[in-house]
């Protein structure tokens, strides 16, 4: 394969990891669909190396790392917050329709997908940062902006105030 689909896929990935391989890349966040629902911006790009090896019992591992920012929506504010992605995940590789591994259930097993002969490394990487966004984002306290009145949210208000401005003038034409 040529072109640059080839860059990001590699053609025998059980291959690729009992030979110790190790491939490094760029990935523009505009390019992974399923993100974006997640964030507030289709900009940046993330950098990630794949690395290959084999465990104790010659098992075929994937080590992914990934690092990049990702422009998400604050919960708080709806204003963009920039969120930094340093995700780091081991994959084991099994055939297609492989019996699952025996230790699939134990914690501390590394996350296992079954691969045929092609993977593509641009939805291996979407899937792990899918996988290691957080839900819900706020900014810190005090950075938030109001955006109706450009005042801060980091305060704490009484939730009463905004029915207190309605009662005063109310109360100024009784008198």
């Amino acid at each position: 394969m040529s072109g640059p689909d080839a860059v990001h896929r590699l053609e025998d990935p059980f291959a690729f990891a009992h030979s110790g391989s190790s491939f490094r890349g760029q990935l523009a966040i505009a390019d992974m669909p399923r993100l974006w629902d997640r964030i507030a911006s289709k900009a940046g790009v993330v950098t990630f190396e794949v690395r290959g090896r084999v465990d104790q019992r010659q098992r075929p591992l994937l080590e992914l790392e990934i690092e990049g920012t990702a422009c998400m929506r604050c919960d708080r504010c709806l204003g963009q917050l920039e969120f930094p992605l340093k995700l780091a995940s081991t994959v084991l590789l099994v055939q297609p329709g492989a019996l699952h591994p025996e230790d699939a259930d134990d914690p501390e097993a590394p996350e296992w997908m079954e691969v045929a002969q092609l993977l593509d490394l641009r939805e291996f990487v979407e899937d792990e940062i899918l996988l290691g966004l957080p839900y819900s984002v706020r900014h810190g306290d005090g950075k938030c902006g109001d955006w109706a009145g450009g005042k801060e949210i980091g305060r704490k208000a009484s939730p009463f105030s905004a029915l207190a401005a309605l009662i005063e003038p109310k109360q100024a034409n009784k008198d």
